[in-house]
């Protein structure tokens, strides 16, 4: 019982934390529209997609929890999860806009856009951990650690698609036609597949880093209470 209740409680703090950051994120915001322009407005729906694969797998895994779905359910979850999951480290391309700022914003512009991205990704990483656990927990590690690399692989390739092929995720059921005809011309870009290796390499590397620290806490935590 004690330790479910500081599952909770460490899970409740961890939303917290990233809501102070992207909140943080949207005050920087803030104060540029006032000082600057409107310009950037775009970086707060970016932001809230972010947040929609997060609070989505965590509504599964409490779910999950209680009483766990059947197989197909369950598959439909993650792939829906899958689905959304590129918005989140989607938000560090949006430093391509630093481009066009006056010279007097660009450092102002690039912190903000970084805090944005922070977010982003610290949501990301933070759901992927969530999909890690519901895996881990009804079948086995290895099997979960294979489901992490297979979404980041597909995570970078849909990054690619957002940025150069301005597809958006809910394409597959507006437009899956033309987006079926985009994916198939991605997949013989070299570009594309430049893309992909680097984006899902850099997420890996973050996600086992965040993994490790998040092991390493539990397993504080564990050592402390039980």
């Amino acid at each position: 019982m004690l330790r479910k209740l500081v599952d909770y409680l460490e899970g409740n703090l961890k939303i917290a934390l990233l809501a102070f950051i992207s909140a943080a994120a949207v005050a920087l915001l803030s104060v540029r529209i006032v000082l600057e322009s409107w310009h950037f407005i775009f970086l707060v729906w970016n932001l809230f997609l972010a947040w929609v694969p997060l609070l989505f797998i965590k509504w599964v895994w409490e779910m999950e929890r209680r009483k766990p779905a059947p197989f197909a359910m369950l598959m439909t979850y993650l792939a829906i999860w899958l689905l959304f999951f590129p918005n989140a480290p989607y938000i560090i391309t949006d430093l391509k806009h630093l481009r066009g700022v006056p010279e007097n914003m660009i450092w102002y512009d690039a912190l903000m856009i970084f805090t944005f991205s922070l977010a982003g990704f610290l949501t990301g990483l933070y759901s992927i951990r969530i999909v890690h656990r519901i895996i881990a927990h009804r079948w086995n590690d290895r099997l979960a650690w294979f489901a992490v690399l297979s979404s980041m692989v597909l995570s970078g390739f849909g990054i690619f698609l957002g940025r150069y092929g301005r597809w958006n995720s809910w394409d597959i059921i507006t437009q899956p036609g033309a987006l079926a005809r985009g994916i198939y011309h991605s997949m013989r870009d070299p570009l594309a597949i430049k893309h992909t290796i680097t984006f899902s390499f850099v997420l890996m590397l973050l996600y086992f880093a965040f993994h490790i620290f998040a092991e390493l806490k539990h397993n504080e935590r564990t050592h402390r209470y039980f």
